[in-house]
């Protein structure tokens, strides 16, 4: 037992570690974007809260829909198809240059409708300058995003996490050049972080694309792909992919209206709210990398026909999700002025109030992230068995029909204001938990051999 144990561990945590030190580093750019701007000022920081969760929004829209080729991948991986992994990566590589158009278009146009959305004026000039900036980095940024799941989906994440480290290094540096106006640069404030991201992104696709196309394990699969002539995987991808984008857009989508009804409130709640969400999206972002290490294992043992060891790989990972955000909660509960203490100066007593709020966000997100590591563990699950018309429905009951109706009602109604959104959300996490598990459950069984 304990030998199977361990068999089952060892290989989801050799993809899961790179991941998650790859998903950390990742997330740390806005992080640290929250962090530079909150020295700005707080109109400032609710700016690039607004920009946050915007591209928020599209990055998990991306993450789905290019998720997919990691799935189809994994699978063919298993099955020692190295033909279906050309075309997937050609075809993975084609979705992602299309994506980009629509991805442009929208931040090129976004300030009017923050406007439209209640967003005061000055807010939205700020943010407005900050997504241009951004929109000419959005095709490497989509490029990089299918390379990096084309080689996840080959059980290799070590490398990635080189090139991730590139990435957030080079956007780290550029962003506080900019927006500081350091080394003989100008002071560009806002559309500093903007243009340090855009910079970073295209000097990383450039030396991760001559990466694989001269690496002896790599080239094989991204050398010859015009010259594959077999029928394209787009619309196999695009049927998978998009249920998935779809449903990180729902999501996504409702916390960026929890963004929203957060600045409706006042613009210190929304600075509030997004400290919490500052560390919420660092660390969810290991859980996402649990996850996507639960669907890239699961779908190499299920092309490999090991059930058993799949189920066994589900478990595992949920387990570890789980774990972790108990860790975490603790600090959240006993701690809360250390992490605080990064972006304000806890003993100033002009803070006092907006690190009250902080607070009280992080006592219930404590909470709400040990459901949302149970839950994201499902999902990657049921990807592997390419199971997403189900969770997209479940994510659109789970946030739109329970948690927003809930929490706006309790904000509202019952007058407990920021602290009602999130309490909201808690009852929708667990919820949507509850229905996943039933849902794998179904599906793994009938995957198993009948005797």
């Amino acid at each position: 037992m304990q030998n199977k144990f361990i068999n089952d561990l060892n290989p989801l945590l050799k993809l899961a570690v790179p991941l998650a030190l790859i998903g950390i580093t990742q997330s740390s750019v806005f992080f640290f974007e929250t962090l530079f701007l909150a020295h700005v000022d707080q109109q400032t920081l609710a700016a690039g809260a607004l920009v946050s969760w915007l591209f928020g929004v599209l990055a998990t829209i991306l993450f789905g829909t290019l998720g997919s080729i990691n799935i189809l991948i994994s699978h063919k991986h298993g099955a020692n198809d190295e033909d279906g992994i050309r075309l997937v990566v050609r075809d993975g590589l084609l979705l992602a240059g299309l994506l980009t158009i629509p991805a442009c278009i929208l931040f090129w146009n976004m300030s009017s409708v923050f406007l439209f959305l209640g967003q005061s004026q000055s807010v939205a000039i700020l943010a407005q300058s900050y997504l241009h900036a951004l929109a000419w980095g959005l095709l490497p940024n989509f490029i990089m995003i299918a390379i990096y799941e084309s080689i996840i989906g080959l059980g290799h994440a070590k490398v990635i996490m080189i090139f991730t480290v590139l990435s957030v290094c080079l956007n780290i540096f550029f962003s506080f050049v900019f927006i500081f106006g350091k080394f003989g640069f100008p002071v560009l404030g806002i559309a500093g972080a903007g243009w340090g991201m855009t910079i970073s992104y295209w000097i990383t696709v450039v030396v991760l694309t001559s990466y694989v196309l001269l690496s002896s394990k790599y080239k094989k699969y991204f050398f010859h792909i015009l010259n594959v002539k077999k029928p394209s995987f787009l619309w196999e991808l695009l049927q998978i992919g998009v249920p998935m984008g779809t449903m990180y857009c729902v999501e996504v989508a409702f916390f960026f209206v929890l963004t929203l009804l957060m600045g409706s409130i006042s613009s210190q709640l929304l600075a509030a709210n997004q400290i919490a969400f500052q560390y919420m999206g660092t660390l969810m972002a290991v859980i996402f990398s649990i996850a996507q290490a639960i669907t890239v294992r699961m779908g190499h043992l299920l092309g490999a026909k090991e059930i058993d060891a799949a189920k066994r790989a589900a478990y595992m990972g949920i387990l570890i999700a789980a774990s972790f955000m108990g860790i975490v909660a603790v600090f959240y509960w006993f701690f809360p002025l250390l992490l605080i203490s990064a972006d304000f100066n806890v003993h100033d007593p002009k803070n006092l109030e907006i690190v009250q709020d902080i607070k009280k966000f992080f006592m219930i997100s404590a909470v709400f992230q040990i459901f949302e590591a149970m839950r994201i563990s499902l999902f990657g699950a049921l990807r592997a068995l390419k199971d997403t018309h189900f969770t997209l429905l479940v994510s659109i009951i789970s946030f739109w029909c329970i948690a927003l109706p809930l929490g706006y009602l309790l904000a509202t109604y019952f007058h407990l204001g920021g602290m009602g959104l999130w309490c909201g959300m808690v009852v929708g996490a667990s919820s949507s938990a509850i229905l996943l598990y039933w849902r794998f459950q179904s599906k793994i069984y009938r995957y198993e051999p009948r005797n």
